[in-house]
């Protein structure tokens, strides 16, 4: 009998499966068709000789042996990990300051940054989030050495172009509003761009509103949108995080993109390494 292979490719797509609760979600997540997810899925039980899915109404759910091998598929995958960056840790010393723009730090730089220092042991990152007004103004008064800002305008924008993404109105799956009552919004503070970005369209298109929920947490104001509360704009890709994209269902006014910009200082060698991490994952992004 051969060895089964099980390939890291394999695993990795089986523990987004699981992660994303569906096969659709996971392919987007892995920038693969939906078929190839499910190749993949296939080939994983026919290397295994089990299967690992079974169908429960209309989802496809963990069997006994598939719950077994999640727990299995993470640590073979973490220890992997953990083997190539060990052999690849960088041997650049030093202290990086950085600044990050709340509409950045609440989606994937938590993680990435983790993954970056664990990779670059020699570096101790110290971060500040803000707003992107007053960290532009902390790097050019060398307070920071990187500063990750966003802006609604091109034009707006200081340093390196990192990406594009549209602006969206977010809600509870199935929110429903007549236009008969003042819409609730829930926001950051009056300095957030996201904040007036929504005023403004709403006040453009003489549409009554009122503040349902403020807050400096992410996860505060998401949890608001979740329970119905009220309707947030973030970036469209925060939907992810359990909500749904309810501007055209509701005849929401068009919102402008946002545009995420990167500053460091080029001779700062510790520095130049976390931008090139960060520039490679706004790359993988797209």
């Amino acid at each position: 009998m051969s060895q089964p292979n099980l390939s890291s490719e394999l695993l990795r797509t089986f523990v987004t499966v699981v992660e994303q609760q569906g096969f659709i979600r996971a392919a987007e997540s892995l920038h693969k068709t939906q078929s190839t997810v499910s190749q993949q899925m296939k080939k994983l039980e026919q290397e295994l000789g089990v299967e690992i899915f079974q169908t429960s109404g209309r989802k496809r759910v963990l069997t006994h042996e598939g719950e077994m091998m999640l727990g299995y598929a993470r640590r073979m995958l973490a220890l992997q990990d953990d083997a190539i960056a060990s052999l690849q840790t960088s041997g650049i010393q030093g202290e990086v300051r950085v600044g990050v723009s709340q509409g950045i730090a609440e989606l994937m730089l938590p993680e990435l940054l983790a993954e970056f220092a664990r990779q670059n042991p020699g570096i101790r990152l110290f971060v500040e989030t803000g707003y992107s007004p007053s960290l532009n103004q902390g790097f050019e008064n060398d307070e920071f050495d990187l500063v990750m800002t966003v802006s609604l305008q091109e034009l707006q924008g200081k340093g390196d172009l990192l990406s594009v993404e549209p602006l969206a109105w977010i809600g509870a799956p199935g929110w429903q509003w007549s236009g008969q009552r003042e819409l609730p919004i829930a926001a950051y503070t009056s300095e957030c761009q996201f904040r007036v970005a929504c005023l403004e369209a709403l006040k453009h298109h003489d549409i009554a509103w009122r503040l349902a929920y403020t807050s400096s947490s992410y996860q505060g104001l998401m949890a608001a949108v979740k329970s119905g509360l009220a309707v947030t704009v973030r970036p469209q890709s925060a939907v992810a995080d359990g909500g749904e994209l309810i501007g055209e269902r509701l005849g929401l006014p068009q919102l402008p993109s946002v545009y995420s910009w990167l500053r460091y200082r080029p001779g700062f060698e510790a520095g130049q390494q976390l931008a090139a991490s960060l520039k490679q994952a706004a790359l993988k992004a797209r």
